[in-house]
């Protein structure tokens, strides 16, 4: 009569090993690949909301008010803001009125000088446009 071995040979711990080695990797890269999205998708939202704070602040303060971009330092504020960065990788390119430079005004009725921001990483794209007549701002995902 023979014993049944008991237990796993050493080469089936291994295979278990590498395969669980093999899932945590993708998991973290999944995970790294979902935090790097939502910190753009945040960025995006920081950029609206500081565009629609100054059309605010314009029309509250019966004066022209300015979000400033500084598109060598990465970087944009509204007015009376902290001054906020966006990532290396994210490249931004700002169309607006000329006379405004690397900026976008917004007047007392509310108007502005309009443009749009075009934001991207890698396949990710954005759009924040600023209508002119009305100042509103809106963002939308790019396909």
């Amino acid at each position: 009569m023979t014993h049944a071995q008991r237990g796993y040979t050493l080469l089936e711990m291994l295979v278990v090993i590498l395969l669980i080695s093999i899932a945590a990797g993708l998991l973290g890269f999944g995970l790294q690949h979902g935090l790097r999205a939502a910190k753009e998708r945040q960025v995006v939202g920081q950029m609206v909301e500081a565009l629609r704070n100054t059309r605010a602040r314009a029309i509250v303060s019966s004066a022209m008010q300015k979000t400033v971009f500084d598109l060598h330092r990465l970087s944009f504020q509204a007015p009376g803001r902290p001054q906020q960065h966006w990532p290396a990788d994210m490249r931004v390119t700002l169309h607006t009125a000329e006379q405004a430079g690397a900026a976008v005004e917004f007047y007392p009725d509310g108007s502005s000088t309009g443009g749009h921001l075009l934001l991207a990483n890698g396949t990710r794209r954005w759009r924040i446009d600023i209508g002119w007549l009305t100042g509103s701002v809106q963002s939308r995902a790019l396909p």
